[in-house]
């Protein structure tokens, strides 16, 4: 009997026997340290039941990894220690039809993984010196090999490695994400096929809740333990990124190279460490903006149908809710308030409904304009601006102001926003509602849909939000956007998706020595995306000044001839500056033939 055919979905009620995986907080680390100075782990790796909701829920019968005589976990048992450190680790293999592949135990930095064989009811013991500070991760694999041949996916067998460069270990948050994707027994799922995304062990709104004071600083270790890439977006607030690293290396940004994010796109096997300050009360989130990865569609089969009455999640999977307590705010304001209302509207298009928003409640978009994008808001700094969503759409909504910071009830996720006795509601058919947006800082912003994201998305209910200094007004001559999305739910249609709501994009005309800004906005539901100028075939450098509306000190900002990939709920702003006549390209895109071309003619 294989270890693919045992592994399968439990029902609520089912009792397997086997031991229940406990949710790894990360607060404590595994082992003993001896006289020496030395660290001993006993690791086992078994059969298990993991829940990912609640224990009364449905779950999975798979493999995880447990302290010798304590119960299995995911994450895997942490390991932490100081650098120098020598550590002594024991490896059981309980498994009786699989062999193992452990890797990541080994002294960092390093230049290659460093893996150990363990054939089933084997124990293998290791040593080694843990190395140089720093966040890092050690997993494991059934059979041989780096990667399954099967291309199931079980990075619940992973945990962190973190060492600390002394004693006491400074105060911080660990959150290490797994994922459990393979085929199951069919005759408990309809397609033979489940998938568990979880931070910490759980799944939204199981995780772990981030009870948090006004002006108390956080510093969290991001893990991703999976193969999958995450954009990782905080709700209402900033954050530095102190270091980036990967299971070999981690990189300590210092002051000034620190990059200051509301998104960052994580890829496979990555870790992040990043501080932040809460300066505002209410409920937030911290999440993947993947909406694949968030979605409820992607809990367990049954799950739902437990759930009380009125009270089904919207969301699951890689979030984090995150509550800070009653206390001061940074918010202010200056000059006069303003007033906007956006009306969401559904219209029938070949194929499929959409929604779309406008200002004019009379307005249908026609057959030129399918109305996605919506109208692109253009707010002052530090104006307050009221916006009434009225909901003309057949099912409810919720929009959030992704980036901006504001007051917690008004950034837009429904039933969980909320400060000051308010919270954002599902906005219903026929009804509306009004939320304050605050401009803390000039830059590109995004507003979106945060209910049933990837058919709001994709069928249209997003826009661009640009805030102007205060003494500045737009130029749409010399200010472009490009704002990538789907028009299509499918995510192996990736030909559907669209650039500023368009197929083909319109020429632009510009003169040799202006100089052109362009504000980049990946709002589709997964995917990353660069940007590049050419000339021919001469790549012609786009000067980087911003990302996620945060401009970049001048030792940030660079010259590049094809930019980084920016994820979901990413934006990043350029400047093109021509210093010869011709025609140039514009190129967006995921790559492959997967990108969109505008014609650039410089007289």
């Amino acid at each position: 009997m294989s270890a693919r055919t045992v592994q399968r979905l439990i029902t609520a009620s089912e009792n397997t026997g086997l031991p229940l995986v406990t949710a790894n907080d990360n607060r404590h680390s595994a082992g003993t340290v001896d006289s020496d100075g030395v660290l001993s782990v006993e690791l086992e790796v078994v059969w298990a039941e993991f829940r990912i909701e609640t224990a009364d829920r449905p779950g999975l019968r798979l493999t995880a990894i447990k302290e010798t005589g304590k119960a299995p976990s995911i994450p895997a048992p942490l390991f932490r220690v100081t650098e120098g450190t020598r550590v002594r680790v024991s490896i059981r293999n309980s498994l009786t039809d699989s062999s193992l592949t452990i890797f990541g135990l080994h002294k960092r930095p390093a230049e290659t993984v460093d893996s150990l064989y363990v054939l089933p009811g084997e124990v293998v013991l290791h040593e080694f010196e843990a190395g140089v500070a720093g966040t890092y991760m050690y997993w494991a694999r059934l059979g041989a090999g780096v990667q399954s041949s099967s291309g199931e996916e079980r990075e619940q067998l992973a945990g962190a490695f973190i060492i600390d460069v002394t004693d006491p270990v400074e105060d911080d948050r660990i959150f290490v994400m797994n994922i459990f994707s393979a085929a199951v027994d069919s005759t408990m799922s309809a397609n033979g096929y489940v998938e568990a995304l979880t931070i910490n062990g759980k799944s939204w709104p199981f995780t772990e809740r981030q009870e948090l004071e006004v002006g108390e600083t956080q510093r969290w270790r991001i893990i991703n333990a999976s193969t999958r890439n995450h954009p990782m977006h905080l709700h209402g607030f900033f954050y530095d990124i102190t270091a980036l690293g990967d299971p070999l290396v981690n990189e300590r940004n210092s002051d000034s190279d620190r990059k200051n994010v509301v998104t960052h796109f994580m890829r496979g096997r990555t870790t992040m460490d990043i501080e932040w300050t809460p300066s505002r009360p209410g409920n937030w989130l911290f999440h993947c903006h993947l909406s694949f990865h968030v979605t409820n569609e992607i809990r367990l089969p049954g799950a739902a149908a437990l759930d009380p009455p009125g009270e089904h999640p919207h969301m699951a999977g890689l979030v984090i809710g995150i509550e800070v307590q009653p206390g001061p705010t940074e918010l202010i304001h200056s000059g006069d308030d303003r007033y906007i209302t956006l009306y969401a509207n559904e219209y029938e298009a070949p194929g499929r409904t959409r929604y779309s928003f406008s200002f004019d409640p009379t307005s249908r978009p026609d057959s030129l304009n399918r109305g996605t994008p919506g109208p692109s808001l253009f707010l002052r700094q530090n104006q307050a601006t009221y916006v009434t969503v009225e909901n003309r759409l057949s099912v409810p909504t919720g929009i959030h102001w992704h980036g901006l910071e504001l007051d917690g009830w008004a950034d837009g996720v429904p039933d969980w926003s909320a400060s000051d006795g308010k919270v954002s509601p599902a906005i219903e058919p026929g009804a509306s509602f009004t939320y304050k947006l605050s401009s803390m800082r000039s830059g590109t912003f995004i507003y979106h849909s945060h209910l049933d994201d990837i058919q709001q998305l994709t069928a249209g209910l997003c826009g661009a939000i640009i805030v102007l200094p205060e003494e500045e007004k737009f130029d749409p001559v010399h200010d472009h956007l490009a704002i990538v999305g789907w028009r299509e739910t499918n995510p192996q249609r990736l030909a559907d998706l669209e650039l500023n709501g368009l197929e083909d994009q319109p020429d632009v005309m510009v003169q040799v020595g202006e100089s052109h800004r362009i504000r980049l906005i990946n709002i589709a539901p997964a995917g990353a995306i660069f940007i590049q100028m050419k000339k021919g075939e001469e790549g012609i450098p786009l000067l980087a000044i911003a990302k996620d509306s945060a401009d970049f000190p001048d030792n940030q900002r660079k010259e590049v001839a094809i930019s980084k990939r920016f994820g979901v709920g990413e934006t990043a702003d350029f400047v093109f500056s021509p210093t010869a006549r011709g025609e140039y390209e514009l190129t967006i895109g995921l790559g492959g033939k997967f990108v969109w071309t505008q014609k650039w003619v410089v007289n």
